[in-house]
C-alpha cells in the first residue's frame, strides 16, 4: 500500500494543477445541484407562464436572469467563473507549482487561484450591475438582451483583438522562488493572466450573466468552446464557426423560438 501510494504522489507532483482540477468539478456539482434544485420549484409556473420554455434547442432554460440578492448573484457568478474560467487556468497553474519550492508551492497555486478569481468577481460585478440596470432601469426584456449578447460574442469571436488575447493567453512569466517577491511575483501573474482571460472570454461571459448560471447545458457548451480556444491546436480555427453558431442563435432567440 505504501508503495502505490508513493507512486500515486509521485505521479501527482508531476500535475501540481490537480487541486485546481478538484475545485473545478466541485464547482461543477454544486452549479448542477442548484440548477435542478430551481428548475423543480420553478416548473409549474414555467409550465404555466412560460411559452418560450425551451430555448435553442434547450440549451437556454427560461430567462431569469440574477433574481435574488446582489450577493446571490455574485456568488453564483463566482462558482460560475471557477467551473468555466479555472480550466484554461489550469497551465498556468501549473507554472506556478512547478516554479515554486516544495514547501511553499500549494501556497503559491492557492494565491494564484485566488486572485485569477478575484479578478473574475470584479469583472462579474460590473457585468451583473449593468445587467440588473438595463433589466430593471431601462426595461429590457430578458430575450432581447441575450439577443443582443449572443450577438456581441458572435462578433468580437472575430476581432483581431480577440485573437491576440488567446495568442497571448499561453504565455508564462518567470517567477521568484521565494519570500515575499514570490507571493507578490504569483499575484502579479494572476492578475495579468486573469486581464487576457477577460479580454479573450468577456463575451461569452456576458451572455452567462444575462441567462444565468442555471443554464447548465449552455455553461457546459461555452466551456467546451472556451477550453478549445485556448487549449487546442485547433483553436484559432474555431472562431468563425463559433461565431457562426452565435449569431444563430441571436436571431433565433430574437425570433423566440
Amino acid at each position: 500500500m505504501g508503495r502505490w501510494q508513493a507512486l500515486a504522489w509521485d505521479h501527482l507532483g508531476w500535475r501540481p494543477e490537480w487541486p485546481g482540477a478538484i475545485a473545478i468539478a466541485l464547482a461543477w456539482v454544486l452549479l448542477a445541484g442548484a440548477a435542478w434544485s430551481s428548475a423543480q420549484l420553478s416548473m409549474p409556473d414555467d409550465l404555466g407562464h412560460h411559452g418560450h420554455a425551451l430555448h435553442v434547442a434547450a440549451l437556454i432554460p427560461p430567462i431569469h436572469g440574477t433574481s435574488g440578492t446582489m450577493l446571490e448573484a455574485l456568488a453564483g457568478w463566482g462558482l460560475m467563473s471557477v467551473a468555466m474560467m479555472l480550466p484554461v487556468a489550469l497551465p498556468a497553474l501549473a507554472h506556478v507549482g512547478f516554479n515554486s519550492i516544495r514547501r511553499r508551492r500549494q501556497r503559491a497555486m492557492a494565491l494564484f487561484a485566488s486572485v485569477y478569481i478575484g479578478i473574475w468577481l470584479c469583472f462579474g460585478v460590473v457585468v451583473l450591475t449593468g445587467e440588473r440596470w438595463l433589466r430593471d432601469a431601462v426595461g429590457l426584456d430578458g430575450r432581447v438582451l441575450l439577443a443582443c449578447a449572443l450577438a456581441v460574442a458572435a462578433a468580437w469571436q472575430l476581432t483581431r483583438f480577440k485573437r491576440r488575447a488567446v495568442f497571448e493567453c499561453g504565455r508564462t512569466v518567470p517567477l521568484p522562488p521565494v519570500g515575499l517577491r514570490a507571493d507578490a511575483g504569483c499575484a502579479r501573474f494572476a492578475v495579468l493572466h486573469g486581464w487576457r482571460c477577460i479580454r479573450s472570454c468577456w463575451a461569452l461571459m456576458v451572455v452567462m450573466a444575462v441567462v444565468g448560471h442555471d443554464a447548465i447545458a449552455l455553461m457546459a457548451a461555452i466551456t467546451a468552446l472556451i477550453v478549445i480556444e485556448e487549449l487546442t491546436r485547433i483553436g484559432p480555427r474555431s472562431f468563425r464557426p463559433s461565431a457562426g453558431v452565435l449569431a444563430v442563435a441571436s436571431g433565433l432567440v430574437a425570433l423566440g423560438v
